[in-house]
């Protein structure tokens, strides 16, 4: 009942909340679900930390000490909410509610990671007392960086608590209203308007955090139109954090000049951390902004990054106008103020080039090197840029280096039986039952594996041509494997992660577990689905090509 409560009241927000007509909103709204969770971490990511947590492993546990140390992920935390935040000009108390925001983001990671409900409590009592007093964001021009920066980190707190059954549906929904009355409005006018000035006027950071919350309050509110309004800007934006204004100039050997690097290095560096995270975001939700243009943003990152590191960089003389008359400005230097300046941005990128996708990306790699364990709010300084990213990156988006699997037809063998992953009776049919069984040779014994990108493959059963398929993109252990019409999704996207010996842990993208054989069961026809892996034979699985010539009729 209280799910269908939700999504009635989730409903309602996103055809009425912002004014506009039923008939022009309500068909975005309902198109293409989302995943949740699904901003900066998803529950296959959860599953991740918490499992190298409990196992002492590092550099996991590292990154979680680093959470449990820091004073907002502290139980004694207690909010401080009003009903107008002010950044910029007379009145400023800004500075009330970003740890807030940070407290609210910490006590969810420490829920979902130790199981510990009073963190999950607390994480919701911050957020439904901000939500019941909060009703504008004032200020100079600032005020669109709070609207931006808080934003996008207040969704992905919310993000990650939606999953939690003791947050009251009239709660969650009311949350939901304050990000879509209070927030959106200012991000979608300052991506619009610029604040009256000319469009190049705004460093690349200030389209970047309203981009980010544009973003995340559309995944959070299942409003996929807000979320295609900040793809289409990332892609085709005319402010400066659109990617092709932010990394306005390539050089040599993927370094691609930043559009701040000629105002100083801590706004550079923060602008990589603002990208990154939309483009994490995005990821989660099967959008590749992290490969755009031909992954034009790494190369912005390596150049960041390796100027940060005390090396040179070549610098094209860069040009705008500013004000509100569009007075020509030039840059012909690159700028040293703040060079060296850290922050907890860089595991997020270096996860995704180099343990998601193999590439080497040698300056990215580097400075997360130094940086490791990352920290997060309030580690890199008690004033608003400290705040100005979530952090705990070594925690939250460590990964295993990629596994190569080459392209090929296989037998996929369970280590404990040596038996075969089979479709069972040879059926064809959607929803057909994956089991083991001796190897026959038999064409329902064969699977296509194929390298999708981006360290994902698809498995093809060759009997059927039908996706291996986790039944109804379950997420709980026992959910059950069998054939469906392949579409890409997540529940039919696998990742091989070795274990040694010539087998690997198989993974169902969208909930991080893995292929399991029920009850360690020699037996033929004994069931395979997904459950947490714990690093029995059951859960390990070899690959025994097959021959084309050798291929036979259905089992």
């Amino acid at each position: 009942m209280k799910k269908v409560f939700q999504a009635i009241l989730t409903g309602l927000l996103a055809v009425s909340c912002l004014g506009f007509g039923s008939e022009a909103t309500m068909p975005q709204a309902q198109a293409q679900s989302f995943v949740h969770p699904g901003l900066l971490h998803t529950e296959s990511d959860f599953t991740r930390m918490k499992t190298k947590v409990a196992a002492n492993a590092q550099p996991w546990k590292a990154g979680w000490d680093r959470l449990v140390a820091n004073p907002r992920s502290s139980l004694g935390w207690t909010p401080r909410p009003t009903a107008t935040v002010i950044r910029g000009g007379t009145g400023q108390n800004y500075a009330q509610f970003y740890p807030d925001v940070h407290a609210a983001y910490q006590s969810a990671l420490r829920w979902k990671v130790s199981g510990d409900v009073a963190y999950a409590n607390k994480s919701i009592d911050i957020m439904n007392q901000w939500s019941a007093v909060l009703t504008s964001i004032g200020g100079n021009a600032d005020r669109f960086l709070a609207a931006g920066i808080y934003g996008y980190q207040f969704a992905n707190a919310a993000e990650i608590m939606r999953t939690y059954s003791g947050w009251a549906p009239a709660d969650f929904a009311r949350f939901q209203n304050m990000m879509l009355t209070v927030f959106y409005p200012m991000n979608h006018d300052f991506l619009v308007n610029h604040n009256g000035a000319v469009i190049s006027n705004y460093w690349a950071n200030w389209d970047l955090c309203n981009m980010a919350s544009v973003l995340a309050i559309g995944v959070l509110c299942d409003r996929r139109d807000l979320y295609n309004e900040a793809i289409t800007y990332f892609k085709t934006g005319g402010g400066n954090g659109s990617i092709l204004k932010a990394v306005p100039f390539l050089h040599e050997a993927m370094l691609g000049q930043w559009q701040e690097s000629g105002r100083d290095q801590g706004h550079s560096t923060m602008g990589i951390g603002l990208m990154s995270a939309f483009c994490e975001m995005a990821w989660n939700q099967g959008d590749d902004m992290y490969g755009y243009s031909d992954k034009r943003f790494l190369a912005g990152a390596e150049y960041v990054a390796k100027y940060n590191l005390g090396n040179d960089v070549p610098f094209t003389a860069y040009s705008w106008q500013s004000g509100q008359n569009g007075a020509w400005n030039t840059q012909t230097v690159i700028s040293d103020a703040g060079r060296g300046n850290e922050r907890p941005i860089w595991e997020m990128v270096y996860n995704h080039y180099v343990n998601r996708l193999g590439l080497v990306v040698p300056y990215v790699t580097a400075f997360a090197t130094q940086v490791r364990p990352e920290g997060g709010g309030g580690d890199y300084g008690t004033t608003s840029g400290g705040f100005d990213q979530l952090g705990f990156g070594t925690l939250t988006f460590t990964r295993e280096p990629i596994t190569t699997v080459a392209n090929g037809t296989y037998r996929i063998v369970a280590k404990h039986s040596g038996k075969v992953l089979d479709v069972a009776s040879g059926s064809t049919a959607n929803g057909a039952k994956i089991i083991q069984w001796t190897s026959t040779g038999g064409t329902n014994q064969q699977w296509k594996v194929t390298n999708i990108g981006g360290g994902q493959y698809s498995i093809i059963g060759v009997a059927s041509g039908k996706s291996l398929d986790v039944n109804s993109a379950g997420l709980a252990d026992g959910s059950s494997l069998a054939i469906w019409t392949y579409s890409g999704a997540n529940n039919q996207r696998f990742t091989f992660t070795s274990t040694g010996g010539g087998y690997y842990r198989i993974t169902p993208l969208h909930s991080g577990k893995c292929l399991d054989v029920q009850g360690n069961s020699t037996a033929n026809g004994a069931n395979v689905y997904q459950w947490s892996y714990l690093g029995g034979n059951n859960q390990q699985w070899s690959l025994v090509p097959v021959a084309a010539a050798a291929s036979a009729p259905n089992s």
